[in-house]
Order: C-alpha cells, then structure tokens, then sequence
C-alpha cells in the first residue's frame, strides 16, 4: 500500500437534494445504509466467487460467477495508514432560513491509485449537482510522500493534480518544452529551482500538461 493519495473534498450542495440522493450519499461517506438504487456511483469492482459463495481469486477454467461489489466511495475513517492524521467524512444541514441553505460536505480519504474510480465519479456528481463549480467545490490530491495538498480537477473523468510551484519558470525552460526537449528541460529544471531528478521530472511533466499554478 506505498502508493497512496491523500484526497480532500469540500462542496457545499444546494437545498433540493432528493431523499434518494441524500441516502446514497450518505451511504458512499459512510453515515447510513446502502441504497436500493446507486446513481452517484454507476460502476463498481467485479469479484469472482467460487462454487462455494467465498471470494476467490479467478483462474482460467475456474468454476464460480463473477459478481458486482459495491463499496462505498468515501467512509474511510479512523487513523490514517501513510497519510498522518485522521480519515473522515461528514454531511450537514445548513439553515433553510440563513444565507446559504443547502448541505456542507467534507470528506479527507487514503486512497490507493486502483480504487480511484469510485471517488472520481462521486466528483464528478459534484460537479454537476453543486450550483457553481468554481466556487462550491474544493477538491485537493497529495500523494503520501510530497508535502503539500495540490489542487485536483477531473480530466476525462480522471483525477489529476494542478500543481503550484513558487516560482514561475524561466523562459529558458518554457523553450525546452515548447521544443519538446524533455531531456533538457528537466536538467534546465534542477538548475532554475534545485529539485531532485524525480521532483524535476514531475515539474516538467506538469508544465507540459498544464497542470501548474505559479503562486509568486
């Protein structure tokens, strides 16, 4: 489990939710139980159970039926394994009559690359449930060994990091990358800011996809 994610979410939902969605909803950040019907979340794992109804792993040939998992997206709780701190996940009511009535939500999971399907698409309902994207919806990715929280956005339905860097950077460097010169750029990279070859790597890989705040 060394390839973890810290994923936090916090969305500010209008008041005309539906009892189905609340219920589902719940149910995916673990405060009630599962739905009859899931539309937040539409696909879930396969797993395969052998001729005795137990949980197997399948072989060619192997005697059982594959059948669907349903697994809530993001009732993570207790201490967190690789992350630090606590995993959690809440939901409350503001005020019908205050300034802002609808349901406060925020949600802080570990979450290991091969199960980011189910909170990208309980994102991605977000995004479209929530009055205004830019302003009613926080999400932010770290992965476990960097030290700081990065913006994240869904990109084809996946969700990738927008990373801020201090410093904007030079105009040497955008050339090597306009040029397509990976190999130079990195290099450029470590002697504009003194990163690592891996952190150096990664910053170029986020300049040439956009994904980079500059923060002076």
């Amino acid at each position: 489990m060394a390839d973890v994610y810290e994923l936090l979410i916090n969305a500010d939902l209008p008041d005309d939710l539906s009892e189905a969605e609340l219920t589902e909803l719940r149910w995916h950040l673990g405060l009630g139980p599962e739905p009859q019907e899931c539309t937040i979340v539409t696909g879930f794992p396969m797993d395969f159970v052998d001729d005795d109804g137990e949980l197997a792993d399948y072989a060619p040939g192997a005697e059982g039926t594959w059948e669907e998992s349903r697994r809530p997206a993001l009732a993570g709780r207790g201490a967190a394994g690789r992350i630090g701190g606590v995993l959690f996940s809440d939901l409350r009511r503001r005020e019908r009559n205050g300034p802002r009535p609808g349901w406060a939500l925020t949600s802080r999971q570990e979450v290991h690359p091969d199960d980011f399907e189910g909170p990208e698409q309980c994102i991605s309902w977000l995004t479209r449930r929530v009055l205004d994207p830019q302003f009613d919806l926080d999400v932010h990715l770290r992965f476990y060994e960097d030290t700081l929280l990065e913006p994240a956005f869904l990109d084809d339905g996946q969700l990738v990091r927008r990373k801020t860097c201090v410093h904007p950077p030079s105009p040497q460097l955008l050339r090597l990358i306009a040029d397509n010169k990976h190999r130079e750029a990195v290099v450029q990279a470590r002697r504009d800011t003194g990163m690592s070859l891996h952190e150096s790597r990664r910053y170029v890989d986020a300049l040439q996809d956009g994904r980079v705040n500059v923060r002076a």
